[in-house]
């Protein structure tokens, strides 16, 4: 499924994405499969698949501590193609692979948009890839109908937001705080009207990160954006073995989500 057509259907029924960031292979991939299932019966709209990197710069301690773990388990970016490809057949909603730019190059762009397009992937993420160098990949995505997702924070200069505005596809990811990713208690009381004034110059849904971590944010976020992006709150659970309490967690954030949706 496209990410287009999965916001086509929510925006339909007046309800927003659910997006949920796993590193690749953890706690192996057999049980990462079957979280995935129950996490979308949960609710999950869209899974973002972490490729784990060495030195993943815009990632806090939470996902920095689950790329090395994966590392040591021998997890690459063709295994990690392998079970998009077992699992596209299975997964009702998108995937999306989030990655640094290292391990793309080092496989090679057109190796690695070509596989993205034989296992399903309907989406990429590259945090260190700026705007300004991206088209390489990006024409080569285009071609397959893949997108590359594109970020907007509030430092953003309105120049640059506009070019950014211009070649996004997908969703844009908007980054919440400044700084790197983990869970934090609060929002930014500006955010709302960050995100607002985002939805005016763009038709593109617009997806929050970074930070999210409890049912008051999920609320909070419900109000103005398209989507949210849970990551490093979902891994700290994965991490610890708490399974369940993710799946009821993700079925809270929902349930939310839904509170106002006209289906």
């Amino acid at each position: 499924m496209k990410i287009q057509e999965k916001f086509s259907q929510l925006q339909e029924c007046g309800k927003k994405a659910l997006i949920v960031y796993l590193t690749a292979g953890l706690p192996d991939f057999d049980a990462m499969r079957e979280l995935m299932k129950k996490l979308e019966d949960a609710g999950v709209d869209i899974f973002e698949i972490g490729v784990p990197f060495s030195d993943p710069i815009a990632d806090g301690p939470i996902l920095q501590n689950a790329a090395q773990i994966a590392l040591k388990k021998g997890v690459t970016l063709e295994r990690i193609f392998q079970f998009c490809g077992q699992e596209k057949e299975n997964c009702g909603v998108p995937l999306l692979l989030m990655s640094y730019y290292n391990p793309v190059l080092h496989l090679g762009l057109s190796h690695f948009c070509l596989k993205c397009a034989e296992t399903g992937v309907s989406g990429v993420i590259v945090p260190d890839l700026p705007l300004e160098e991206s088209g390489p990949l990006a024409g080569l995505l285009k071609q397959s109908g893949i997108d590359l997702i594109q970020f907007i924070s509030s430092t953003t200069s309105a120049r640059r937001r506009k070019k950014i505005i211009q070649n996004a596809s997908g969703f844009i990811y908007y980054i919440s705080v400044a700084g790197v990713t983990g869970p934090r208690d609060t929002l930014s009381p500006e955010l709302k009207h960050h995100v607002l004034e985002l939805k005016k110059q763009t038709r593109i849904p617009v997806a929050v990160g970074f930070g999210i971590s409890n049912e008051t944010q999920v609320r909070q976020l419900a109000e103005f954006a398209d989507g949210i992006i849970i990551g490093s709150y979902a891994m700290q659970e994965i991490l610890e073995g708490n399974f369940a309490q993710l799946e009821s967690a993700i079925r809270k954030f929902r349930k939310i989500l839904d509170s106002n949706s006209g289906c």
